[in-house]
């Protein structure tokens, strides 16, 4: 079985969008909460490995071409 995603531009668009909004406030607010730079070098680093796999996640679901709903009129 072959794993196959589709997505549209403007999907995959908005996705980066969203996250890559929310991975940058995340960071800067390590910014905020404390001076210590290696600790906060450390949560950056972390956070950016998390979002990036939110993306990745993101794509798999909303690619999947495994799912395909119809609705019945109340005729058939």
């Amino acid at each position: 079985m072959e794993n196959k995603i589709s997505l549209s531009e403007s999907l995959l668009n908005q996705i980066f969008q969203q996250e890559s909004s929310k991975l940058v406030g995340k960071c800067l607010k390590r910014f905020e909460l404390s001076d210590n730079k290696e600790e906060i070098k450390k949560q950056v680093k972390e956070i950016l490995y998390e979002g990036l796999r939110d993306i990745k996640d993101y794509i798999i679901t909303y690619g999947k071409e495994a799912i395909n709903l119809t609705i019945k009129s109340k005729e058939q």
